[in-house]
């Protein structure tokens, strides 16, 4: 494992008192494996089947919860994305099958602390557990360079901001006096930096990348508009 930056501690990280654990697997027979494994190192989780379940739960920055879903899946992303927004403070390791290095950066990106690939359970996710205890990110070791965010153009960014805005490639390549055969062509650039395959998951990554996208105009965009 690898740790790729440092996200601040959980609270009170050096007391006898660890983190409480949440792990949420739908598939029973992985969510008995992660918890024997945590069992085994003398951590008793709380286990659920639905992300939805963890309503019933007190959940907040003293929280890490263990979710498994399958990065390579845009349903899961969303609902890893989603549980991201309802649980700001709780520190988040995902469990995965093995993936790709673009989705790894797509899974930090999404808000996992870190990644731990389903046949690595019993090696690693005691470990990476300890690691996001001590405010640490940490990704498989061989794929940690595919944690570095990738590098849009300019024009892309206002390709994607317009996306984002529901706009359609007529309507883009109208708005920045364009062929729509040139937005065709950055669409396909964006998908492959992204490691995307479509223009909700493109919209997704970008505004987890901007948050800011949507609540402030681009005054360049604004102007090329008027």
């Amino acid at each position: 494992m690898s740790i790729v930056r440092n996200r601040g501690a959980l609270p009170a990280v050096d007391s006898p008192v660890s983190s409480s654990l949440i792990v949420i697997a739908e598939e029973a027979e992985l969510r008995s494996d992660i918890v024997a494994v945590l069992g085994d190192a003398g951590r008793m989780p709380e286990a659920i089947g639905r992300p939805e379940a963890l309503s019933e739960y007190e959940v907040g920055a003293a929280t890490i919860v263990i979710f498994a879903c399958d990065v390579d899946r845009p349903p899961h992303m969303t609902a890893l994305r989603r549980l991201r927004r309802e649980n700001r403070d709780t520190a988040i390791v995902v469990i995965s099958p093995r993936a790709t290095a673009t989705a790894v950066r797509r899974t930090l990106d999404a808000g996992a602390d870190a990644l731990v690939f389903e046949p690595e359970i019993e090696a690693a996710l005691v470990i990476s557990v300890h690691g996001v205890e001590r405010g640490q990110s940490v990704v498989p070791r061989n794929l940690r360079a595919g944690v570095e965010r990738p590098y849009l153009s300019h024009r892309e960014r206002q390709v994607l901001t317009l996306v984002c805005d529901g706009r359609t490639n007529a309507e883009i390549a109208e708005a920045l006096v364009l062929a729509e055969s040139t937005i065709k062509s950055h669409m396909a650039s964006i998908f492959t930096k992204l490691g995307v395959h479509s223009r909700k998951e493109a919209s997704a990554v970008f505004l987890d990348l901007n948050p800011v996208v949507g609540k402030k105009a681009d005054p360049e965009l604004e102007e090329m508009q008027a």
